[in-house]
């Protein structure tokens, strides 16, 4: 959706119309569920905390800043919350090798590099898998990402470059 729609649609939802906010959850409901199961690997924990973004969305919108992209404004309420979750229920510990990945990339990639792959992604730590997360499933730029976590583009490029190390040795079996 275009960036001037979603304005547009933003502006709608703080004069009270809830259609636009509606709208506004429909094109991000699935992209923020996505990222949040990838950081809580829990499906029904990560509906609660997609929900839970959307309210507090709504409850902030007013703070909003028509200069931030509002993708980027979300993404960084859901790591947050979902960071904040983790820290409540301690389930960082237990990641679930069961990492769901595009079905588009499932082609490209044979199984046992696949498994290979998803259990190297969970020997990384909960900031490297959400950067990894963030930078080669959601396309997020290393500028947006660091707006996401509240960390410098150097921090981002630092954590991706030790995360893509890390893969690659365990994926080449070193």
């Amino acid at each position: 959706m275009d960036q001037n729609i979603i304005h547009n649609l933003i502006r709608k939802s703080l004069n009270g119309d809830l259609k636009s906010f509606e709208a506004l959850i429909d094109e991000y409901q699935d992209q923020i569920f996505r990222l949040i199961l990838g950081i809580i690997k829990n499906s029904e924990t990560s509906q609660e905390i997609t929900q839970d973004v959307f309210i507090k969305s709504w409850k902030y919108l007013h703070n909003y800043d028509f200069g931030y992209n509002f993708k980027s404004w979300l993404y960084k309420i859901a790591v947050n919350e979902s960071l904040n979750t983790l820290k409540k229920t301690r389930i960082f510990e237990e990641y679930d090798e069961n990492i769901h990945v595009i079905e588009s990339d499932i082609d490209e990639i044979d199984t046992f590099k696949l498994n290979k792959l998803n259990l190297a992604i969970a020997k990384l730590s909960q900031d490297q898998r959400i950067i990894i997360q963030l930078k080669h499933f959601e396309n997020f730029t290393y500028k947006e990402i660091s707006q996401i976590l509240d960390v410098s583009e150097k921090t981002v490029k630092s954590r991706l470059y030790s995360a893509r190390m890390i893969l690659r040795n365990h994926v080449k079996g070193n």
